[in-house]
Formats: C-alpha cells, sequence, structure tokens
C-alpha cells in the first residue's frame, strides 16, 4: 500500500488541489496538512481518499477547573488504545481548563473503546470529556 503522509503531501498538490490515483491511501495527518493550507479534492479518487482518512480522525475536548496532570491523563489514555496525537491546543482562561486535541484511531480498537476510556478518565478528574467524529464536524461545515 502506498500512503501520502503529511511529509510527502506537498509532492500531490497541483495548483491548490490534490492529485491522487488508484492505490494510494491518504493518512489522517495529510488530510489535516490539506485541511489547513485549503487544498480542494478534485475527482472521486481524492475525495473517496479524503472521507477515509477523515473515518480515522477523533476530536477530543476537555473542560473543567484547572489542576496538575490533565493532558498527562490524557495523553497516556490516548496512547493506551493506540492512537496518535496529531494535534492539540489548550489553555486556561479563568481557571477553566480547555483543550481541543485530534487523534489519528487508525490501527486502534475503535472509537468505542477511546470513548469508554476517556469517559472513565473524565470522570477521574472531575473533567468534561467528549470525543466525536472528525467526520461529524466535516459534515457541520457542508450544511
Amino acid at each position: 500500500m502506498r500512503i501520502i503522509t503529511s511529509d510527502n503531501v506537498a509532492g500531490f498538490v497541483r495548483d491548490g488541489s490534490l492529485e491522487m490515483d488508484e492505490g494510494w491511501t491518504l493518512a489522517p495527518s495529510a488530510l489535516e496538512y490539506l485541511r489547513r493550507n485549503g487544498v480542494r479534492f478534485e475527482g472521486e479518487v481524492s475525495r473517496r481518499a479524503a472521507a477515509s482518512a477523515a473515518s480515522n480522525l477523533a476530536v477530543i475536548t476537555v473542560e473543567g477547573i484547572d489542576k496538575p496532570g490533565i493532558i498527562a491523563a490524557v495523553a497516556s489514555e490516548v496512547a493506551i488504545h493506540g492512537a496518535n496525537i496529531t494535534d492539540l491546543s489548550q489553555t486556561i482562561l479563568a481557571g477553566v481548563f480547555v483543550m481541543v486535541m485530534v487523534v489519528d484511531m487508525t490501527g486502534t480498537d475503535g472509537y468505542d473503546a477511546l470513548v469508554v476510556g476517556l469517559d472513565a478518565v473524565g470522570e477521574r478528574l472531575g473533567m468534561e470529556v467528549s470525543v466525536r467524529l472528525y467526520s461529524v464536524f466535516e459534515a457541520m461545515h457542508r450544511i
């Protein structure tokens, strides 16, 4: 299998569009690069590849009163499930910790197992933790 990753994706972009042939797979990290850079998905092969890559991404949000160890606890649970953190942003506003994390679930036991594990982490920390598929956000932007 030939994979387009964040390291080589720029070589597949021509005139602001992704150009790929059958037989290539788009890694979720490459999808994020393409989205951030406003690259269009031209042709059925590119659109299918983008949809497939998005199906392996989850967006995790964490909110609650700030305390030590939040990022470590969430990141550890993500690692236990074999997911890979591809993007993370966090801030503290008036003592409230807020984090958004994007993870690649390729090779994990899937979304449901990740949700169960992160729900337990949220309960243990006293934080609100939610996990949503990246494809849900994409669908909301198409409406």
